[in-house]
C-alpha cells in the first residue's frame, strides 16, 4: 500500500533528527515525487504538541493505519 497524507507511520530507522526515535508514531503531512519519493511525518508528544517533522523516505516507515 502506498503512503499518504494522515496515514499513521511507525518510524523503523533513525532519522537525522534526535528528537525522535525508532519505534515512536507520527502521521503523514505531505507527501512529495521528485526529486524522489519522500513524506513529511510529523511527530507529537502526549499533549499533541508538535515536537518534530522530519522527511522521510518509505523504507524509514511503516504504515500502522491508512
Amino acid at each position: 500500500m502506498k503512503p499518504k497524507i494522515n496515514d499513521v507511520v511507525q518510524l523503523t530507522a533513525l532519522p537525522p533528527d534526535d528528537l525522535v526515535t525508532p519505534g515512536m508514531l507520527g502521521v503523514i503531512v505531505a507527501a512529495f515525487s521528485e526529486p524522489e519519493e519522500a513524506y513529511e511525518v510529523e511527530f507529537s508528544n502526549n499533549q499533541g504538541e508538535t515536537i518534530a517533522q522530519v522527511v522521510l523516505r518509505p523504507k524509514q516507515f511503516v504504515i500502522v493505519r491508512g
